[in-house]
């Protein structure tokens, strides 16, 4: 047994990252001492029964004084500043514990740490409109995000010595640019095990779209996909599922659900709900732009929906890159989705089974590798380069991703 520090800013935020984390914590607890470095107190109870988890033995420490009391105030606003101090206290602390994991992207932790990236923190991705895809508080090249990465202490010679992980080829790619090291693929855990999906002709002839309630995320420009294909005569509505982090763009979708029958603000419901809708529609779609893989995507498609995403990003790879599924423009949405409503044959081949996203994405595989990557990091007497985790060929590697 070891006592392993897991460091993430701020589970209440209930995304993607926030369910690899949650997922870490119990694929670690029975067997290490866990205490989990963060900038907010997490109700577990709470966070259990969002992620279907049953996390109840970790540890909670919060990270020093001047980072909480940033996100107390201000929120997401600076982002990227609070987490590097959480990197900066983490690394202070490194000595307390045999191994640090980040699952909340890299981190200047030292060397032989274990980090989950979500998208690369580092300012010179050069990726267009990289305010929008890394977080919507972030300019591109700004003095801010330099002064916060130099304090992170993130450079390329201490994540060389450690385990990095991708949750996609896109990101990797990013991964790869940023620091020139290439992380090993990890998809993150998707939950499938509540999905029953009704049989084709039982469900509604609706959309459901999950996700937190941002900008980013466009649902503003979902209902007016919703709106153009009505437009065309098909008799569609839309869910929108998700907890809210933007309460002034909550209001601008409230006002736009307010104006259309069609259009259902459900926000942050509990799981037995998300499952529900899932299951009982046939559509799903997603309007976020250069998402860094979309666990909701994965969920939608394994509750049986023919999901549509936008062209770029991970996103593509969960869909299998069928471009009947990927949209660029809000009008190439309205069309592939008419399209699909006006085609049964179509509808058949475009859909997948939970089976196979269990497969691809689900949690047991997630769980698996992670602990064996940890157990083999804590074995290891020596830092491990990050350009291939340790314990595993470049042969073994291209096989398990």
């Amino acid at each position: 047994m070891a006592d392993i520090g897991v460091v993430h800013m701020d589970l209440t935020s209930k995304g993607g990252g926030e369910a690899v984390s949650m997922n870490v914590l119990e694929a670690l607890e029975d067997d290490h001492d866990v205490t989990l470095l963060t900038l907010t107190e997490p109700d577990f109870d709470a966070l259990n029964a969002y992620f279907n988890t049953a996390v109840d033995s970790v540890t909670v420490r919060q990270a020093g004084r001047l980072a909480p009391a940033i996100n107390d105030r201000y929120g997401l606003k600076y982002y990227v500043l609070q987490n590097a101090l959480l990197g900066r206290y983490a690394r202070r602390c490194a000595d307390e514990f045999d191994l640090l994991v980040s699952t909340i992207n890299e981190l200047g932790l030292g060397p032989n740490a274990v980090q989950y990236v979500h998208f690369p923190f580092d300012w010179s991705v050069n990726l267009e409109n990289r305010e929008h895809i890394f977080h919507p508080t972030v300019e591109e090249d700004s003095l801010y995000e330099r002064v916060a990465t130099r304090l992170g202490g993130i450079d390329v010679e201490s994540l060389t010595g450690n385990v990095l992980f991708a949750n996609s080829e896109w990101t990797a790619d990013a991964v790869e640019e940023a620091y020139g090291v290439r992380p090993r693929i990890l998809h993150p855990p998707v939950d499938t095990s509540e999905f029953e999906p009704r049989p084709w002709d039982d469900r509604e002839d609706g959309i459901v779209t999950i996700g937190r309630i941002e900008r980013s995320k466009r649902i503003c420009e979902l209902i007016e996909i919703t709106d153009g294909v009505r437009e065309r005569g098909r008799d569609i509505h839309l869910h929108v599922v998700g907890p809210t982090v933007d309460e002034e763009y909550r209001r601008e979708v409230k006002a736009m659900a307010a104006d259309r029958d069609y259009v259902f603000l459900e926000g942050e419901v509990p799981r037995s709900r998300l499952v529900e809708l899932a299951c009982s529609h046939r559509y799903g779609i997603h309007g976020k732009q250069y998402e860094h893989f979309g666990m909701a995507v994965a969920e939608l498609v394994a509750a049986g929906a023919v999901t549509f995403v936008p062209e770029t990003g991970g996103q593509h790879a969960v869909v299998r890159d069928r471009p009947e599924l990927l949209y660029g423009s809000l009008e190439e949405a309205i069309e592939s989705i008419s399209r699909v409503m006006d085609e049964p044959a179509l509808q058949r081949d475009l859909r997948m089974s939970t089976t196979e996203i269990r497969r691809r994405f689900g949690r047991r595989r997630f769980k698996q590798q992670f602990r064996s990557i940890v157990d083999e990091v804590l074995a290891s007497p020596t830092p491990t380069p990050a350009r291939r985790p340790v314990g595993v060929t470049a042969e073994d590697a291209s096989k398990m991703d």
